[in-house]
């Protein structure tokens, strides 16, 4: 009797052990369930996307002025710095001039003493002073000759003071006070930083297709790739033989802190289309040779084949497969498959 009194207490626990492993292989089914991917998204948007043409640059000044010394000597006066600004006729180097100077005081009072001579002859003319004559005594009293030496000792001491042609600051100063130079030493640089603009050099299927006047998008990264709006303001209207490209320059904004020299990508603007439905381009994939987009509904990535349009500055425009407002994958959908789960991190 002892032994069939224990048997309900032996079927309870039966059950409750049944029930433990019916929920342990609940919870193990649960988790064989996949894991969503990580993705980045965007939206779909009407837009209008620019076609351009990509091209690398330097930024210039559009006025500049080499400074070069003129006559022998030694520098009395030099900027202390690059970058010191002058006016339009400041003196920005000088070289001595002690003996142009002497030259300069003996060619003026030669011509004088010319001068006086001319007019004590023509004040004593017997006869008719027409301009002949005149200029028979001016050669006879030689006041053609003391005018020409006086001209020419007047540019030779001018020539020792080296001035700016626009208002600027100087750059790439190679001189400094004491040094002795010569006609044509390279003395430094006077450069507008008012006034800027890109030189690129652009193939020439690419330059049949600049047009002047067009816009431009102008990213600079030593200014932490801030992107300015130019102009184009000039197309070269010949193609150099030597590496069958031309010369495209755009005109810039004035920005702070923004130097000649500094590199810069442009984006040549050579059609506009308005209206389009964009997306970015790391979006496009190619599977069995076509053009595809994955889409995110109900946390599903969703194969869609679309039609590819213009293309411009990193977006392509979709004329057929997706809408307005669809949200397509962007990044972690190289490896995805149809109906994979997937979650949007951005």
């Amino acid at each position: 009797m002892k032994r069939f009194d224990r048997l309900p207490a032996v079927t309870a626990l039966l059950c409750v052990l049944a029930a433990c492993g019916s929920e342990g292989d609940e919870a193990e089914g649960e988790a064989l369930e996949p894991s969503p991917l990580p993705v980045t998204a965007s939206i779909a948007r009407v837009d209008t996307l620019y076609e351009v043409l990509n091209a690398t640059g330097r930024v210039e000044s559009r006025r500049s002025q080499t400074l070069t010394a003129q006559i022998q000597g030694q520098v009395i006066q030099a900027p202390l710095y690059d970058g010191a600004p002058f006016s339009s006729g400041d003196v920005i180097f000088r070289v001595s001039s002690g003996e142009y100077s002497a030259n300069l005081a003996a060619a003026s009072g030669a011509h004088r003493s010319a001068q006086v001579l001319y007019q004590f002859e023509c004040d004593n003319y017997q006869g008719e002073l027409t301009e002949d004559v005149r200029q028979m005594l001016r050669q006879t009293t030689g006041l053609d000759q003391a005018q020409a030496t006086l001209s020419r000792a007047g540019t030779q001491y001018s020539n020792s003071a080296i001035r700016a042609g626009f208002d600027g600051v100087v750059a790439s100063v190679s001189v400094h006070e004491g040094m002795t130079v010569y006609p044509g030493t390279l003395l430094g640089e006077l450069v507008d930083p008012q006034s800027l603009q890109v030189r690129v050099e652009m193939d020439e299927r690419q330059l049949a297709r600049c047009v002047q006047g067009s816009a431009a998008f102008v990213t600079i990264p030593s200014l932490r790739d801030t992107t300015l709006a130019g102009t184009v303001f000039s197309v070269s209207p010949v193609v150099n033989p030597s590496y069958r490209a031309g010369t495209v320059m755009v005109d810039l904004p004035f920005t702070d802190n923004l130097r000649p020299g500094a590199t810069a990508r442009v984006e040549i603007v050579v059609s506009e289309n308005p209206g389009a439905l964009v997306i970015p381009e790391e979006a496009i994939l190619i599977r069995d040779n076509r053009t595809m987009v994955f889409l995110v509904e109900d946390g599903k990535a969703k194969w869609i084949y679309v039609t590819v349009g213009a293309r411009g500055r990193g977006t392509v425009s979709i004329t057929e497969g997706i809408t307005e407002g669809d949200q397509v994958i962007t990044g972690g959908h190289y490896s995805l498959a149809h109906d994979a789960p997937v979650a949007v991190m951005n």
